[in-house]
């Protein structure tokens, strides 16, 4: 029985993950910030590890003796730039101790979950080759996620066994806060407007398939984009409509004054001291199009492109079940 050692298994991909990994046999250990509510959410099979992601030392005598992979999903995602010293730390230090901890336990397997937005904004196809831009990103969770990549493909090139995978945006099961508030919003009808971008949109439990096969697929050193059907956020909105029995969304607010009202919202939480109910940063994903090839995860790890009608499908049946809408 392969083992696993896994963080951010309580987050929409990390469910995912243990499920796959669960259905595939594996013993799962799994760091957690509340084991209560961890034990609430993936049940008795899991052996829950509380500790701190930036601090091994935490944790590291509660570990097995032997790991055949390290799965580290945990990042922070926030969009709020007073959040960004909270996110260096999760995301980049985080990334740097479990690359310490991979080695000082001889774990066999290091799978890295990035982001298509390390790549940044590329006008053309964007493939695993292309130059990642988000290393200058104004954007807090951008520019820390390329910074982890970095640590983890600089680890790769020195021997350790690591494997980079980088999803697009996620869509499905599990999904209680990511593309399901939109959902929700329009459900309740607080949705201020439709958001100008696109981009390709993944299957929540395909992304989880592909990266327990990358443990045993993958090429050291290789990163991997696990994308989908490429959309509109108007097209997303009017498939989950459809589904729910709603109207169909009106066209898409202009890039620009969704950008200028972001910045005023900003401008006036300056005073108040609290989150703006649209953030720049928010603003900035809404309005970015993207569109990534998957061809090579496809290819080398098996990974399936799922219709996006099945993964909304998935994320509402889901937000019905949680009675969220």
């Amino acid at each position: 029985m392969p083992i696993a050692f896994i963080t951010g298994a309580t987050g929409f991909l990390g469910r995912h993950i243990c499920d796959v990994l669960n259905e595939q046999g594996w013993e799962i250990h799994a760091l957690v910030r509340d084991e209560r509510k961890a034990g609430k959410l993936l049940g008795d099979k899991i052996h829950f590890i509380k500790g701190d992601l930036t601090l091994a030392s935490s944790y590291r005598e509660l570990l097995p003796t032997t790991i055949d992979c390290i799965f580290h999903i945990a990042a922070d995602t926030s969009t709020w730039k007073k959040e960004a010293a909270r996110q260096e730390k999760i995301n980049v230090e985080g990334t740097a101790a479990l690359l310490q901890l991979c080695q000082d336990v001889k774990a066999k397997r290091f799978i890295h979950v990035s982001s298509i937005s390390v790549f940044g904004i590329h006008k053309e196809l964007v493939r695993e080759q292309t130059t990642k831009l988000g290393k200058d990103s104004w954007v807090s969770y951008v520019r820390t996620k390329t910074v982890a990549e970095r640590k983890v493909a600089e680890a790769a090139a020195r021997g350790t066994d690591a494997v980079i995978v980088n999803p697009t945006h996620i869509v499905g099961r599990y999904d209680d806060h990511n593309w399901s508030r939109m959902i929700q919003m329009m459900h309740q009808g607080t949705l201020p407007g439709v958001p100008p971008g696109a981009g390709n949109f993944a299957n929540g439990r395909a992304v989880a398939e592909a990266i327990v096969a990358a443990y045993e697929k993958g090429r050291k050193g290789e990163s991997y984009i696990l994308g989908g059907p490429y959309a509109s956020m108007r097209d997303f909105l009017v498939i989950a409509a459809k589904e729910l029995g709603l109207p169909e969304p009106k066209k898409p607010s202009p890039a620009f004054l969704l950008v200028a009202f972001s910045r005023l919202l900003s401008a006036l939480s300056f005073f108040t001291g609290k989150r703006p109910m649209l953030t720049p940063e928010e603003a900035y994903f809404a309005c970015e199009t993207v569109d990534a090839s998957s061809e090579k995860a496809i290819k080398e790890l098996g990974f399936q492109e799922v219709p996006l009608e099945q993964s909304v499908k998935e994320s509402i049946a889901y937000l019905k079940e949680q009675k969220l809408i």
